[in-house]
């Protein structure tokens, strides 16, 4: 710390055992020093004299049993030095803590014990939010942090920011590991030019030994790095700044950059890569298991990543010498409750942003009023679904140390609804004990796969631990069941005796069930259990969904299907005619136009609809438009497709590469039996005025009235339309099958009967205009929707914008 009159003083606690080091820096010669030493747990004092000893010296201390500071018993010892000089005095006060911290091969060490990192993100204005209760400083930090804990987070990264005196000693007293960034003081980080062109600020030597000298004492202070995604930083200053901070503090790891460093760095004991913007899910569920991820950010012209070879090309494994952090991962947006938000800002005396009246005008005027409770609700139900899978593929990673979360709270800016609770720090849907099942430190994860499976079938699910606890537990009784929704047991049974005493992730078990022979589609709940001395050490629990097999039908040849006055059709054409003759259709749409931005040279159609490209992944900040959605259950198990009332894992195939139809200008009153909920916020470029300088809302762009499947009476005849991807029909995949089959059984019965109705002539001018010109998503959501690469390149940034500046905006 450094004291009024610019006294530096350092307090180390060397190790476990109650050895310390108290050094002093004074202006003027010290005549004597007192240092006085109080354990806060238990009131125990000690007292150290001493007498004539300069300007600088060092002296050892040692306290008896000394009580270690960890994250779940973060014990303090105040202190106070009084200093004498020939001509005044001075008087410091702070606390400290026994602690060691280190990095040995994969793994970070706290106090000997290897921990799991579980960071989430403060500081940076777009990743933070003001204290907007108006509660004391400590109290308001103390209240974030608290919260953080009891949804299992240990670690808070200072993004860009180095944090408060109030802020450390709060993370002190409740046990929480602090990541600072070097950044200069009042250097605001802008993200949306440090995103495309990297931030390199480097701070110089003066402020990090201002720095390192202030925050010194502080146990929970955990790691000094640099700055975030620093891409081209002189390397000989990177090194002149690490041999800098171990010469003042050798009792932190440091790291150079937050992603984007290069492989084999020497000097840093921590390395925090960029993991990639897919979504750990069917085919990029391996993306934290490996490193193939990682090929953009590490490449570097001294350690090339890839290499061009005769028609070949050759991938360097990464090996990584350091624990491995996963940055900036798991940043899924929802919807927000403005109407509470409305209510605290009032209630706070805080003045109300902008974007919460202009969010309900929209909600208000695009016809949501009425559901938009509904709305909210699916979105946040998706959100956390899509976390815990992510969350626990991060967990079941063999060479991932830990990661960093974007991030805990929503702030109070415009777009980032990325938080587990509001800008308040206040819990909002998600609920600390389900979050803790996939964010613990003693998790379970069960490898279910697809999720979707054929009924009357043996299955194999591996059961995995990833045991990060401080506990000393060395067995632990397993048991696991299979159920239905409404508790019939399908399959149960038990394990004695798992030796769950290693750290890590290790499996544990593989369960093999036979799933019921279904009539009809339903959803099951796998649960798996692990106690030890009769409680609970951790459980888990997971959806599959089983299906009744069904004589197999190729894609084709449900496209051509005919009978009766039914008509399944991808041919508009074919459709026009046959709602003219008054048959019942289903236009099964799939149309390389809404996949334009892929091809941009493909020719236009004739007839076409407003359709965007989903992927059946969460929106990452503002890339995507997928929030989730509500479907007309009822309707839809009647006739045999299995869903509740949110759009769930049960439609992950068929809503994967599929055509998600806008309905906003749609000619006629549709009913939507299966609902997508669009983001309600726009992509930061368009407000950006180096790129488009668009308004913040655009009604055209966001919160658009989605549908995947949808029905309408068009002249004599019925139409549902489908933008259901069913090409899955190919592999006979069940999911796939039972969306068929429920669109076959559906329109030939009776409860189709659509309300709203247009001319056929009327509906094939609508899809001749929107065949005029492709729905072009914005910079951020193209990159969503193409799905192949881990990150944007700089060529990416420079092609998507010059491909919406085509059109007039």
């Amino acid at each position: 710390m450094i004291t009024e009159k610019h006294t530096y003083i350092k307090i180390r606690a060397k190790d476990l055992n109650g050895e310390g080091v108290l050094s002093v820096a004074a202006k003027k010669p010290v005549v004597r020093a007192e240092f006085s030493v109080t354990e806060r747990k238990t009131g125990r004092k000690a007292q150290f004299s001493y007498a004539e000893k300069g300007k600088e010296f060092s002296e050892k201390f040692f306290i008896e049993n000394a009580l270690p500071w960890s994250l779940s018993s973060p014990e303090l010892y105040d202190f106070t030095l009084q200093i004498e000089y020939t001509n005044g005095a001075e008087t410091a006060k702070g606390a400290f803590g026994f602690r060691t911290l280190s990095a040995k091969g994969d793994k970070v060490f706290l106090n000997g014990k290897p921990i799991f990192i579980k960071g989430y993100i403060r500081g940076a204005a777009a990743h933070d939010h003001a204290n907007l209760a108006n509660l004391p400083e400590e109290e308001f930090y103390k209240k974030n942090i608290s919260k953080a804990k009891q949804f299992g987070f240990n670690l808070v990264r200072f993004h860009s920011v180095v944090p408060s005196e109030t802020f450390l000693r709060a993370a002190d007293e409740l046990g929480i590991l602090v990541h600072v960034e070097l950044r200069p003081p009042h250097d605001i980080y802008d993200n949306l030019s440090e995103m495309v062109t990297t931030g390199n600020v480097i701070v110089g030597n003066e402020y990090i030994g201002q720095t390192v000298a202030a925050l010194y004492e502080h146990p929970s202070l955990a790691v000094y790095c640099i700055g975030n995604e620093i891409k081209k930083a002189e390397k000989e200053r990177i090194n002149e700044i690490c041999r800098l901070i171990k010469s003042l503090d050798p009792s932190r790891l440091f790291t150079d950059t937050c992603a984007w460093g290069k492989i084999g760095r020497p000097y840093i004991d921590i390395d925090i890569q960029h993991m990639g913007y897919f979504f750990p899910f069917a085919k990029h569920g391996d993306m934290f298991a490996g490193t193939d991820a990682l090929t953009v950010t590490c490449e570097s012209a001294e350690i090339p990543v890839t290499c061009e070879g005769q028609n070949c090309t050759l991938r360097r494994e990464l090996n990584f010498r350091v624990p491995l952090i996963a940055h900036e991962v798991c940043h899924y947006t929802a919807l927000r409750d403005f109407d509470a938000l409305r209510k605290k800002f009032a209630g706070s005396g805080t003045p109300e942003p902008w974007w919460i009246g202009e969010e309900l005008k929209m909600i208000q005027s695009k016809g949501f009023a009425d559901c938009y409770a509904e709305m909210y609700a699916a979105s946040k139900f998706f959100q956390f679904e899509c976390w815990k899978t992510a969350f626990e593929a991060l967990r079941s990673s063999r060479i991932l140390g830990g990661f960093h979360f974007l991030q805990f709270a929503d702030t109070d800016r415009y777009e980032n609804s990325n938080g587990v609770v509001d800008c308040f720090d206040d819990e909002n849907y998600v609920s600390s004990g389900d979050f803790l099942k996939f964010n613990g430190d003693r998790i379970l994860i069960a490898d279910i796969g697809s999720r979707l499976f054929y009924g009357g079938e043996k299955t194999v699910f591996p059961v995995r631990i990833s045991n990060w606890g401080e506990d000393g537990e060395t067995a632990a009784d397993l048991s696991f069941s299979l159920a239905g929704e409404r508790g019939e047991m399908y399959a149960q049974g038990s394990l004695a005796n798992l030796d769950v005493h290693r750290k890590g992730v290790y499996e544990l078990c593989k369960i093999t069930a036979e799933l019921p022979a279904v009539a009809q589609p339903q959803c099951l709940r796998l649960r798996v259990k692990l106690t030890a001395r009769g409680k609970v050490y951790c459980e888990n629990d997971w959806k599959i969904w089983v299906y009744a097999k069904l004589p197999a039908a190729t894609y084709a040849e449900f496209t051509s299907y005919e009978k009766g006055d039914t008509v399944i059709t991808d041919c508009a054409e074919k459709a026009f005619s046959a709602l003219e003759e008054g048959k019942k259709v289903c236009l099964v749409y799939r149309s390389d136009w809404t996949r334009h931005v892929r091809d941009k040279k493909m020719p236009r159609p004739a007839y076409a609809f407003k359709a965007t490209w989903n992927r059946f992944k969460p929106v990452i900040w503002d890339r995507g438009t997928n929030y989730g959605g509500l479907c007309e259950e009822e309707l839809l198990c009647r006739y045999g497709f299995a869903t509740g009332r949110y759009y769930d894992f049960n439609y992950s195939v068929v809503t994967e590469d599929s055509d998600k139809i806008i309905l906003d200008d749609f000619p006629a009153k549709a009913r939507s039996l299966v609902t997508g909920i669009d983001k309600n916020v726009r992509d930061r470029f368009d407000a950006g005025c180096d790129y488009f300088n668009l308004k913040e809302l655009m009604y055209d762009r966001t919160l658009r009235h989605f549908s995947y499947l949808f029905e309408v009476g068009v002249g004599a005849g019925k139409l549902l339309v489908c933008g259901l991807n069913l090409t899955g029909l190919d592999r006979n995949e069940p999911s796939t099958a039972a969306a068929a089959d429920f669109i076959k059984r559906y329109i030939a019965g009776s409860d189709f009967a659509p309300a709203g109705a247009i001319t056929v002539a009327q509906f094939k001018e609508y899809m001749q205009k929107c065949a005029v010109k492709p729905v072009k998503e914005r910079m951020m959501t193209q990159y969503w929707e193409l799905d192949d690469a881990p990150v944007e390149s700089k060529e990416y940034w420079k092609e998507s914008e010059e491909y919406l500046k085509e059109d007039v905006t």
